[in-house]
């Protein structure tokens, strides 16, 4: 095995990236990102046992605070899973107090769903766990590490909506087939 082709010197650069972004490395941001939800979501899972909540409830819970009103065919549409599976994670948290449905005012077939005050009170539980980790990671970086994050959160929140919207123009492609 020549050098060039040891697993230390390859680089997984992708193929089609710099042809997309040619200004950036789009292939390191993907890489990136990807590395740190991985790594995020193992250690996320220590306060959801903690909480007693799957994360399914927990993706669900932060949809309906986002979408105050939304339905399980929206969920289900946006997050890329089946309406049965919707259906089940809500009914569990309805089950537990944390969502509630109401009534469409306009389409009395449709059920909208709520957070109850104890899904509230769930959510701001999940976040203040989350946040001890994070200060727990970030006290292992360098302090300048640590501003470049603090100013890249905006960046990072625009990611998320614009990451949001192709999904919703990916799904309403796919419907129209």
């Amino acid at each position: 095995m020549s050098e060039s082709s040891t697993p230390q010197a390859q680089q997984i650069r992708g193929y089609r990236a710099p042809e997309v972004l040619p200004d950036i490395d789009v292939a390191e941001i993907a890489s990136s990102v990807y590395d740190f939800l991985s790594a995020t979501r193992r250690l996320m899972e220590r306060p959801n046992q903690k909480l007693e909540i799957s994360q399914s409830e927990i993706e669900v819970l932060q949809f309906v605070a986002q979408h105050p009103g939304c339905g399980v065919s929206d969920i289900a549409r946006l997050r890329f899973l089946r309406a049965s599976n919707v259906s089940a994670t809500v009914r569990r948290l309805m089950n537990n107090g944390l969502v509630m449905r109401q009534a469409n005012d306009h389409d009395k077939r449709a059920q909208d769903l709520y957070l109850t005050d104890d899904g509230i009170e769930m959510l701001n539980s999940i976040t203040d766990e989350w946040a001890l980790l994070i200060a727990g990671a970030t006290r292992r970086m360098d302090a300048r590490d640590i501003a470049k994050l603090r100013r890249g959160v905006p960046a990072l929140r625009n990611l998320s909506i614009a990451a949001e919207t192709l999904i919703d123009d990916i799904q309403r492609h796919q419907d129209s087939l």
